[in-house]
């Protein structure tokens, strides 16, 4: 993976939160499996602030949007009562997937940068489908042609 940063224009939301005691190891470092938790609430909420409600996609549509690809790259340890600043946009979108891209940041500091790309999933007949034009329309125009 190559250094992460937003195409200029992107719609960047943060997502800010502590580190708690139980996220950490003996040495008082974040467990590695822990971010994806992290990276999990920061994409809902960069959808809730854009207005989508992921929720109702689950219960009224019966979509789900699951996780296919997980990037990690973790540059520097996060540690028991820091402040993280999840930094999270929409890097790629297509009718088959979509990829959001996050920097997780202490401070002015780069602690991991992630990509998660998922897949749309028809939650009743448990098979893939294209994703909808509401999940789609998240994405900004900046992203580039293969969006719509």
């Amino acid at each position: 993976m190559a250094a992460l940063a937003p195409v200029p224009g992107v719609t960047i939301t943060t997502h800010r939160l502590r580190v708690a005691y139980a996220d950490t190891d003996q040495g008082g470092v974040v467990h590695h499996g822990t971010y994806l938790r992290y990276l999990e609430c920061a994409r809902v909420e960069h959808m809730r602030e854009r207005g989508f409600d992921y929720r109702r996609l689950e219960l009224q549509d019966r979509l789900g949007l699951l996780v296919v690809e997980a990037n990690l790259r973790y540059k520097l340890p996060a540690r028991f009562d820091d402040e993280l600043s999840l930094r999270t946009w929409i890097g790629f979108a297509n009718r088959a997937k979509i990829r959001f891209d996050t920097l997780i940041m202490h401070g002015d500091h780069v602690l991991t940068e992630a990509q998660l790309t998922l897949a749309c999933v028809n939650m009743v007949k448990a098979k893939i489908t294209s994703m909808p034009a509401s999940v789609l329309a998240l994405a900004d125009a900046t992203v580039g042609a293969s969006v719509r």
